[in-house]
């Protein structure tokens, strides 16, 4: 549906329109609502009422208690994870963008988790909401460039790019491997925050129009997910293996101590959730010295989090790696300022981050 409207658009208004459709896009953080085609693309899509909201705000408040932490482990764990698809990395690297410029594209994603995360962002009209509709267009404009791209040929092999079970595989990373990844930093994560955290991102995948049968409702449904789609794309692949040598150097950019991206990464890709040969499918450099930095840092952490029960102003301590993670990462969006980084004032006073240096 939302392809046929695409391509309708692109032969009305010629194939060059795609690049300005993108680049107006990624440059907005809400899709241009004035716009007639953009009201059509609206209009067409079907109506998503919410399934248990309560249950969506519950996990939406996990993300906001641990903002900082969930934005350092997607640097450091989802996204590896998606370069680790030997097929889904196929559309991420020839869409140029994030390959061009890795940084960017980290932050981009870190801004829609944020908005899809905010209580009550996935209502009708909510900047959530918004988000997801921007995002589905995305999706389906690079879909047709790719697949129209004659001088670099899609492969049969790899499927329909940006399919069903490579979006089912990417709301994965965001969700089963983000509670993977907060348990390993020593967050006590309750059954029911991890099921309401799954069925969140199933809320955010069902308005991007992902198949409810790949959409878990529970922790145990997102790992056996999990593992089906590893065991079948899981490989080394030169595209994934650029991705992410380019991340981890951008990564590395955001920490003050050499080597410390590529320790974080190794820690949290051990025994993933999407098993454990994913670090050498990408090639990941061996860890330095800070690998025991890293270490120290987890049972820091992990003690820091039991104080946070009874020491006031602990959990404000807690976290000055991740803190200090999201803080640079606010800063390196869009660095010629056109756009910038949005984080709500609620989760900026949970988080601890300093308001002068997102303005």
């Amino acid at each position: 549906m939302v392809d046929d409207l695409v391509a309708e658009h692109l032969t009305s208004h010629g194939p060059e329109s795609l690049e300005h459709l993108l680049r107006d896009l990624f440059r907005m953080q809400r899709l241009p609502a004035g716009e007639p085609w953009v009201l059509r693309y609206l209009a067409a899509l079907p109506r998503n009422n919410l399934v248990e909201p309560e249950v969506i705000a519950r996990g939406q408040r996990l993300f906001g208690l641990y903002g900082p932490e969930v934005l350092m482990i997607l640097g450091s764990y989802s996204l590896h994870l998606a370069y680790a698809a030997g097929h889904g990395v196929q559309a991420v690297y020839r869409s140029r963008r994030l390959k061009d410029d890795p940084i960017r594209r980290l932050c981009d994603t870190a801004q829609m988790v944020i908005n899809v995360m905010q209580p009550g962002g996935l209502a009708e009209g909510r900047i959530g909401w918004l988000a997801t509709r921007k995002v589905r267009l995305i999706h389906a404009l690079i879909r047709h460039r790719l697949l129209s791209d004659t001088s670099n040929p899609w492969l049969e092999e790899w499927g329909v790019p940006i399919n069903q079970e490579d979006q089912a595989g990417t709301l994965l990373t965001f969700s089963i491997a983000t509670l993977d990844g907060l348990r390993k930093m020593g967050v006590k994560v309750s059954s029911a925050d991890a099921a309401a955290y799954i069925q969140a991102w199933s809320a955010v995948g069902r308005l991007l129009g992902v198949e409810a049968s790949l959409l878990p409702s529970s922790e145990e449904g997102a790992m056996f997910l999990a593992r089906r789609i590893s065991q079948r794309h899981v490989r080394s692949t030169p595209e994934g293996r650029h991705l992410a040598e380019q991340l981890l150097s951008s990564v590395q950019t955001l920490y003050p101590v050499p080597g410390y991206a590529v320790s974080l990464t190794h820690f949290f890709l051990q025994d993933a959730v999407f098993g454990d040969g994913v670090a050498a499918a990408l090639d990941i450099p061996k860890p330095n010295w800070t690998k025991w930095l890293v270490a120290a840092r987890a049972r820091q952490k992990r003690v820091a989090l039991r104080a946070s029960r009874w020491v006031p102003g602990a959990r404000r301590r807690r976290s000055w790696i991740a803190r200090h993670f999201a803080q640079r990462l606010i800063l390196f969006l869009r660095p010629d300022a056109q756009t910038p980084f949005e984080v709500p004032p609620a989760f900026k006073r949970c988080w601890g981050l300093e308001e002068h240096s997102l303005t």
